[in-house]
């Protein structure tokens, strides 16, 4: 992983917390001159170091549940296993961890094409062992929201705010709004590069720049749309990540909220009483004390760690080789 100097991982710490923010805002934000963030911003995007896209919400997009799925397999076996849900649609971000020989996945699937995708489809993979598939029922940070300890949270407020109105959307019983057909296909291009320009859009869907805007500026508003920053942890200086299970004393909505709110947590989602979580710290060490501290939670019964050995998909980029493909413009016809 190449190493960014200071100027950089500010300028892709603001990237990830709104992907679409100009060049202008950014060096407003960080202090620098807007020509200097223009260039190097541009470089990490070129590079693939940084790269943007879209994410629907599946409430507004007809697929109606959430879920992670966590599996065991033999060890020759979990590497193959990674590869085939990576490749797969229904996926959105897939790691392999350090305990037990395991593969996890978030992914968006009908409940009705539950039995399928387990039983016939996943059944048939060799070697696996074990799965279990928990429905993610509630969101208190989803990738989009998280702060890395690069900006202070003033600066993280400056360029975006928080992302409770789009949280709330993403709870199961949310209904939204369909998307329509104009709003389906500005998704789909945005999919492919999520800072594509208003002229680009327009350009290509032979709508007015004013009408590309005001529909992107609702659907994001709503929480139907998710612009989130594609970026390995490790450029910004936190090449340990984990995903984290938490049982809870009843109820899981206080700890999930101070879950949350730490600058180590990528996004945290609740399932029934357990909570999980996917964090990035510096070191081992940090890892330790980031347990402990959610341990001391009055509202937490127990805690369990597994350090992510190898990511194959984040945010619906697959990963080939361990490096994601540069995303490019997709031109519509």
């Amino acid at each position: 992983m190449e190493n960014l100097d200071e100027m950089d991982r500010q300028i892709v710490a603001a990237l990830v917390r709104n992907g679409r923010a100009s060049w202008r805002n950014i060096a407003d934000v960080i202090g620098q001159q807007e020509r200097t963030v223009a260039r190097r911003g541009n470089k990490l995007l070129e590079a693939g170091i940084v790269q943007t896209n879209a994410v629907v919400n599946p409430y507004a997009s007809g697929l109606n549940s959430i879920f992670l799925l966590t599996l065991t397999a033999e060890p020759r076996s979990v590497r193959k296993a990674a590869t085939w849900l990576a490749e797969r649609g229904e996926t959105i971000w897939v790691a392999t961890l350090s305990r037990a020989n395991e593969c996890t996945a978030e992914l968006l699937l009908p409940v009705n094409k539950l039995s399928h995708f387990l039983y016939e489809e996943l059944g048939s993979l060799d070697g696996i062992q074990h799965f279990t598939m928990a429905p993610l029922l509630d969101y208190f940070r989803s990738v989009s929201g998280w702060r890395p300890a690069v900006l202070t949270n003033e600066q993280y407020a400056a360029l975006h705010p928080e992302e409770d109105s789009g949280l709330a959307s993403l709870r199961v019983g949310t209904q939204l709004e369909p998307l329509d057909q104009t709003n389906n296909e500005l998704a789909r291009m945005l999919s492919r590069n999520g800072r594509a320009s208003a002229d680009e859009l327009a350009s290509v869907l032979s709508i007015s720049k004013a009408t590309v805007r005001r529909r992107l500026d609702s659907m994001i508003s709503s929480g139907a749309l998710f612009i989130r920053a594609i970026v390995d942890p490790a450029a910004l200086g936190f090449p340990i990540e984990a995903v984290i299970m938490i049982s809870c004393h009843g109820r899981s909505d206080r700890a999930g909220r101070r879950l949350a709110s730490r600058p180590e947590t990528r996004w945290a989602s609740a399932s029934d009483q357990h909570l999980l979580a996917q964090v990035a710290v510096r070191s081992m060490g940090e890892l330790r004390e980031l347990t402990e501290a959610i341990r001391a939670d009055d509202d937490v019964a127990a805690v369990r760690s597994s350090v992510i050995a190898e990511v194959f998909k984040r945010s619906t980029f697959v990963y080939r080789d361990k490096i994601p493909p540069v995303a490019h413009l997709e031109a519509a016809g």
